[in-house]
Protein backbone atom coordinates (compact mmCIF):
# COMPACT_ATOMS: atom_id res chain seq x y z
CA UNK A 1 0.00 0.00 0.00
CA UNK A 2 1.58 3.52 -1.17
CA UNK A 3 1.81 5.97 0.90
CA UNK A 4 -1.05 7.93 -0.15
CA UNK A 5 -3.48 5.40 0.88
CA UNK A 6 -5.14 5.24 3.85
CA UNK A 7 -6.33 2.42 5.87
CA UNK A 8 -9.93 2.01 6.38
CA UNK A 9 -11.53 -0.01 9.33
CA UNK A 10 -14.26 -1.56 8.50
CA UNK A 11 -16.54 -3.76 11.16
CA UNK A 12 -18.32 -6.00 9.22
CA UNK A 13 -16.92 -7.97 5.72
CA UNK A 14 -17.52 -5.54 2.42
CA UNK A 15 -19.63 -5.87 -0.51
CA UNK A 16 -16.74 -6.21 -3.60
CA UNK A 17 -17.00 -7.43 -7.27
CA UNK A 18 -13.96 -9.91 -6.11
CA UNK A 19 -14.65 -12.54 -8.76
CA UNK A 20 -14.93 -15.46 -6.04
CA UNK A 21 -18.45 -13.87 -5.32
CA UNK A 22 -19.52 -15.22 -8.35
CA UNK A 23 -19.94 -18.04 -6.51
CA UNK A 24 -21.54 -17.82 -2.99
CA UNK A 25 -22.01 -21.04 -2.22
CA UNK A 26 -18.16 -21.86 -1.89
CA UNK A 27 -17.65 -18.77 0.18
CA UNK A 28 -18.78 -19.77 3.52
CA UNK A 29 -15.32 -18.74 4.64
CA UNK A 30 -13.56 -15.30 5.32
CA UNK A 31 -11.42 -14.47 2.45
CA UNK A 32 -9.35 -11.68 1.03
CA UNK A 33 -12.39 -11.39 -1.37
CA UNK A 34 -14.53 -9.94 1.52
CA UNK A 35 -12.21 -6.72 1.36
CA UNK A 36 -11.85 -4.10 -0.59
CA UNK A 37 -8.58 -2.25 -1.55
CA UNK A 38 -7.04 -0.66 2.27
CA UNK A 39 -9.87 -2.32 4.20
CA UNK A 40 -8.93 -3.85 7.36
CA UNK A 41 -11.57 -5.28 9.28
CA UNK A 42 -12.03 -5.37 12.94
CA UNK A 43 -13.54 -8.75 13.98
CA UNK A 44 -15.08 -9.53 17.44
CA UNK A 45 -13.67 -13.49 18.14
CA UNK A 46 -16.80 -15.66 19.00
CA UNK A 47 -14.93 -18.77 19.54
CA UNK A 48 -12.10 -21.08 18.34
CA UNK A 49 -12.80 -24.39 17.16
CA UNK A 50 -11.19 -27.24 15.49
CA UNK A 51 -13.68 -28.02 12.21
CA UNK A 52 -13.88 -30.14 9.23
CA UNK A 53 -12.87 -28.45 5.55
CA UNK A 54 -12.27 -29.67 2.23
CA UNK A 55 -8.85 -29.02 1.00
CA UNK A 56 -8.00 -28.56 -2.49
CA UNK A 57 -7.77 -31.96 -3.51
CA UNK A 58 -11.63 -32.83 -2.40
CA UNK A 59 -10.34 -34.38 0.97
CA UNK A 60 -11.40 -33.77 4.24
CA UNK A 61 -9.24 -32.42 6.73
CA UNK A 62 -9.23 -30.79 10.45
CA UNK A 63 -8.67 -27.43 10.57
CA UNK A 64 -8.77 -24.27 13.23
CA UNK A 65 -11.51 -22.26 12.90
CA UNK A 66 -11.85 -18.91 14.30
CA UNK A 67 -16.05 -17.96 14.47
CA UNK A 68 -16.60 -13.96 14.68
CA UNK A 69 -19.40 -12.39 16.29
CA UNK A 70 -19.32 -10.02 12.74
CA UNK A 71 -18.28 -11.59 9.80
CA UNK A 72 -17.84 -15.47 8.56
CA UNK A 73 -15.50 -17.70 9.61
CA UNK A 74 -11.93 -17.69 9.15
CA UNK A 75 -9.36 -20.74 8.59
CA UNK A 76 -6.03 -20.06 11.13
CA UNK A 77 -2.88 -21.22 9.65
CA UNK A 78 0.24 -20.85 12.10
CA UNK A 79 1.34 -17.32 11.46
CA UNK A 80 -2.15 -16.18 12.30
CA UNK A 81 -2.35 -18.00 15.51
CA UNK A 82 0.70 -17.23 16.51
CA UNK A 83 0.30 -13.70 15.79
CA UNK A 84 -3.41 -14.14 18.53
CA UNK A 85 -1.56 -15.65 20.65
CA UNK A 86 1.26 -12.78 20.91
CA UNK A 87 -1.60 -10.52 21.60
CA UNK A 88 -3.71 -12.35 23.90
CA UNK A 89 -2.12 -15.26 25.09
CA UNK A 90 -1.12 -18.85 23.94
CA UNK A 91 -4.72 -20.58 25.52
CA UNK A 92 -7.23 -20.15 22.84
CA UNK A 93 -10.21 -20.49 25.35
CA UNK A 94 -9.32 -16.45 26.38
CA UNK A 95 -9.22 -15.18 22.84
CA UNK A 96 -13.42 -14.91 23.29
CA UNK A 97 -14.44 -11.78 23.28
CA UNK A 98 -11.61 -10.17 21.75
CA UNK A 99 -11.01 -8.30 18.29
CA UNK A 100 -8.43 -8.47 15.59
CA UNK A 101 -7.66 -6.04 12.63
CA UNK A 102 -7.17 -8.58 9.72
CA UNK A 103 -6.13 -6.99 6.30
CA UNK A 104 -5.55 -9.07 2.95
CA UNK A 105 -1.83 -8.84 1.69
CA UNK A 106 0.04 -11.24 -0.79
CA UNK A 107 1.42 -14.61 0.56
CA UNK A 108 3.59 -17.17 -0.68
CA UNK A 109 1.43 -20.18 -1.24
CA UNK A 110 2.29 -24.12 -1.45
CA UNK A 111 3.33 -24.33 -5.17
CA UNK A 112 6.22 -21.30 -4.63
CA UNK A 113 3.53 -18.46 -5.83
CA UNK A 114 1.97 -15.54 -4.45
CA UNK A 115 -1.96 -15.50 -3.88
CA UNK A 116 -3.83 -12.89 -1.45
CA UNK A 117 -4.12 -14.06 2.05
CA UNK A 118 -5.29 -12.90 5.20
CA UNK A 119 -3.40 -11.74 7.88
CA UNK A 120 -3.69 -10.65 11.74
CA UNK A 121 -2.22 -7.44 12.30
CA UNK A 122 0.35 -7.52 15.08
CA UNK A 123 -1.55 -4.76 17.56
CA UNK A 124 -4.73 -4.75 19.68
CA UNK A 125 -7.29 -3.02 17.71
CA UNK A 126 -8.87 -0.01 19.14
CA UNK A 127 -12.79 -0.87 19.20
CA UNK A 128 -13.93 2.47 20.04
CA UNK A 129 -15.22 0.81 23.27
CA UNK A 130 -15.91 3.49 25.87
CA UNK A 131 -13.10 4.88 27.68
CA UNK A 132 -15.43 7.28 30.37
CA UNK A 133 -14.89 5.08 33.53
CA UNK A 134 -10.85 4.51 32.77
CA UNK A 135 -10.76 8.63 32.56
CA UNK A 136 -12.53 9.25 35.55
CA UNK A 137 -10.22 6.76 37.06
CA UNK A 138 -7.10 9.06 35.90
CA UNK A 139 -8.81 12.45 36.45
CA UNK A 140 -9.63 11.38 40.00
CA UNK A 141 -5.50 10.61 40.85
CA UNK A 142 -4.05 13.13 43.04
CA UNK A 143 -0.83 11.19 43.64
CA UNK A 144 1.57 10.24 40.88
CA UNK A 145 1.29 6.22 42.28
CA UNK A 146 -1.77 6.69 41.71
CA UNK A 147 -1.84 8.03 38.32
CA UNK A 148 0.64 4.92 37.95
CA UNK A 149 -1.56 2.00 38.88
CA UNK A 150 -4.43 3.87 37.23
CA UNK A 151 -2.92 4.25 33.63
CA UNK A 152 -1.42 0.39 34.06
CA UNK A 153 -4.57 -0.64 34.69
CA UNK A 154 -6.44 0.37 31.49
CA UNK A 155 -6.45 -2.55 28.69
CA UNK A 156 -3.12 -1.67 26.41
CA UNK A 157 -5.10 -0.87 23.19
CA UNK A 158 -7.11 1.92 24.95
CA UNK A 159 -4.09 3.44 26.22
CA UNK A 160 -3.01 5.70 23.39
CA UNK A 161 -6.44 7.39 23.38
CA UNK A 162 -5.75 8.24 27.08
CA UNK A 163 -2.68 9.35 27.21
CA UNK A 164 -3.47 13.17 26.52
CA UNK A 165 -5.65 13.14 29.70
CA UNK A 166 -3.01 10.90 31.48
CA UNK A 167 -0.14 13.62 30.39
CA UNK A 168 -1.90 16.30 31.72
CA UNK A 169 -2.79 14.77 35.00
CA UNK A 170 0.69 13.84 35.45
CA UNK A 171 1.64 17.77 35.23
CA UNK A 172 -0.74 18.37 38.05
CA UNK A 173 0.03 15.72 40.25
CA UNK A 174 3.46 15.42 39.14
CA UNK A 175 4.87 18.04 41.92
CA UNK A 176 3.44 16.18 44.87
CA UNK A 177 5.43 12.77 46.72
CA UNK A 178 3.87 10.39 48.33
Amino acid sequence: MSAAQQIQLVYEPSQTTHWKNLFPNKMLLLGSQNLNTGEELIAKIKRVDVSPIKNNNGKEEKVPVLTFENAPPMVLNITNVRTIASLYGEHYDAWKGKSVQIFATMVKAFGGGEVSGLRIRQAIPDTQEDIQQYAASLSACKTMPDLQEAFSSIPKHLKPRLAKLKDSMKAQVGGQNV
